[in-house]
C-alpha cells in the first residue's frame, strides 16, 4: 500500500510544483502597434507651357494619281514599267501599237483637205456667178427686145405667130437662167457656212486622232512611282480602259480621322494662321510633316486631316498605314509627369510632412518623346510640391511614405 502511495504523492507533488511555476511567472509586457511605411518615389514639379502630342494613324494618298487609260481601241505593243519602279518625267512607260492608230489620222486628215477643196470650188463658183450675172442681164434686155421686134414685125406681117412665140420662149429661158444665178449668188454664204462647219468638224475629228496617236505612247509626266501595271505586251485594250497608275512622290498626303474632343482646337489653329507640326513614324527615321488642311464633311468620330511631307521620302508607298505624333497647341501652366503617378486617371497624391494627399487632375495628353509622359493640368499642384511616382492601388489620402532618394 505504501509503494502505491508514494509515485502519487511525488506526482502530485510535481503538478502542485508546476502550477505554482506557471502562476508566479512574470506577465510578457504588450507589443506596440508600429503604422507601415510605403517606401515610394517622388519628384518635384513645375510648372511650364507643353505642348501635347495626338498619336494617330493615318493612310498614304496621292491627290495626283494619273490613270493612264488607252485613247481607242488596240493592241499593247511594249510595256516598259514595272510596279514599284520609280521613273522620271519624259520617261516612256507604255506604247500601243500605232498601226492602230495612224489610219484613223490620215483618214481624219483626207477628210479635212477633201472639205478645203470643196470650199475653194464654191469660192470659185461664186465669182463665176458674180462675172457672168451682169450678162445674164444683159441677154434679159435683149430677150425683151427681141421679143417686142418679133411682135411688132408680126402685126406688120413680116413674121408669123410661131417666131413670137420662139421669141418667147427663149425670154423665159433667160428670165430662168438670171433667176438660178440669183439664187445660187444669194445662197452662197448659206453653203459657205455649211461647208465651214463640216470643216470645224473635221478639223476636230483630225485633232482627236492625233491626240489619240500621242496618246497611245504613255510617258511619265512627272517623277514618280509606277503604282500598278494592269496590261501586258500583247493585250488587246478598249478605250477608256486603265493600263497603268502612276504618282508623284512630292504630292504624297497622308489621311488621318482627327477625334472630334481635338477638332474644335485644331480648327481654330489653323484659322489663326498656326502651322501644327507633325511627324510620321517611319522604320528607319522620323518623318516631318504639316497639317495642311481639314475635310470638308464629319462624322461622329470626328473629321480627316491631311498632312503633307515636309522633304520627299521613298520610304512612303501608297495605300499604307502610318504612326503620326501631332503636336497640339500648346498648354499654359501645365505639369509633366510619369504615367505611373496617375491615379484612376484623375488624382495624383502630393507629399505633405510624410504623408500623401490626394489632388485632382485633368488629363491634357502625352508629352512626345520615348518615355512617356502625361501632361496634366491641377488646380491643387504649385511650383515646387513633390508628387509621388510610384503606382500604389491602395493610396489613399493620408498614407505615410518615406520618398527614396535616387
Amino acid at each position: 500500500m505504501k509503494r502505491l502511495l508514494l509515485p502519487l504523492v511525488v506526482l502530485a507533488v510535481g503538478v502542485g510544483g508546476l502550477i505554482a511555476l506557471k502562476a508566479t511567472r512574470p506577465k510578457p509586457a504588450a507589443a506596440a502597434v508600429q503604422e507601415q511605411v510605403w517606401r515610394i518615389e517622388a519628384q518635384t514639379v513645375q510648372p511650364a507651357t507643353l505642348s501635347p502630342v495626338l498619336r494617330l494613324y493615318a493612310r498614304v494618298e496621292s491627290p495626283e494619281l494619273m490613270r493612264a487609260a488607252a485613247p481607242g481601241t488596240g493592241r499593247v505593243a511594249a510595256v516598259h514599267v514595272r510596279e514599284g519602279q520609280l521613273v522620271r518625267k519624259g520617261e516612256l512607260l507604255l506604247a500601243l501599237d500605232a498601226r492602230d492608230f495612224v489610219p484613223r489620222v490620215e483618214q481624219a486628215r483626207a477628210q479635212v483637205e477633201e472639205i478645203e477643196a470643196a470650199r475653194e470650188s464654191e469660192r470659185l463658183r461664186h465669182a463665176a456667178d458674180l462675172e457672168q450675172i451682169e450678162q445674164e442681164r444683159r441677154l434679159l434686155e435683149l430677150a425683151v427686145a427681141e421679143l417686142a421686134r418679133h411682135e411688132r414685125l408680126r402685126q406688120e406681117g413680116f413674121y408669123s405667130e410661131a417666131a413670137v412665140d420662139q421669141a418667147r420662149q427663149a425670154l423665159a429661158r433667160q428670165r430662168m437662167s438670171l433667176r438660178s444665178r440669183e439664187l445660187s449668188i444669194a445662197d452662197h454664204a448659206a453653203r459657205l457656212r455649211q461647208l465651214d462647219a463640216r470643216l470645224e468638224q473635221a478639223r476636230a475629228n483630225l485633232q482627236q486622232a492625233e491626240l489619240a496617236a500621242t496618246r497611245s505612247r504613255i510617258v511619265a509626266p512627272f517623277d514618280g512611282v509606277v503604282a500598278q501595271v494592269q496590261v501586258a505586251e500583247g493585250d488587246q485594250v478598249g478605250a477608256g480602259q486603265v493600263l497603268l497608275t502612276l504618282y508623284p512622290l512630292r504630292d504624297l498626303e497622308l489621311r488621318a480621322k482627327l477625334p472630334a474632343p481635338q477638332q474644335a482646337e485644331v480648327e481654330q489653329a489653323l484659322r489663326q494662321g498656326g502651322r501644327l507640326q507633325a511627324q510620321a513614324l517611319m522604320p528607319q527615321q522620323r518623318l516631318p510633316l504639316r497639317l495642311v488642311r481639314l475635310a470638308g464633311a464629319a462624322d461622329a468620330r470626328g473629321v480627316d486631316a491631311f498632312f503633307r511631307p515636309e522633304v520627299v521620302s521613298t520610304d512612303l508607298r501608297l495605300g499604307a498605314l502610318v504612326s503620326i505624333e501631332l503636336l497640339r497647341p500648346p498648354v499654359q501652366g501645365a505639369f509633366a509627369l510619369p504615367a505611373t503617378a496617375l491615379h484612376g486617371g484623375r488624382f495624383v497624391y502630393k507629399v505633405v510632412a510624410g504623408r500623401i494627399q490626394a489632388v485632382p487632375v485633368h488629363l491634357v495628353g502625352e508629352l512626345p518623346g520615348e518615355r512617356p509622359m502625361l501632361i496634366v493640368q491641377a488646380e491643387g499642384l504649385q511650383r515646387g510640391d513633390t508628387v509621388m511616382l510610384t503606382h500604389l492601388p491602395q493610396a489613399v489620402s493620408g498614407l505615410r511614405v518615406e520618398v527614396m532618394r535616387r
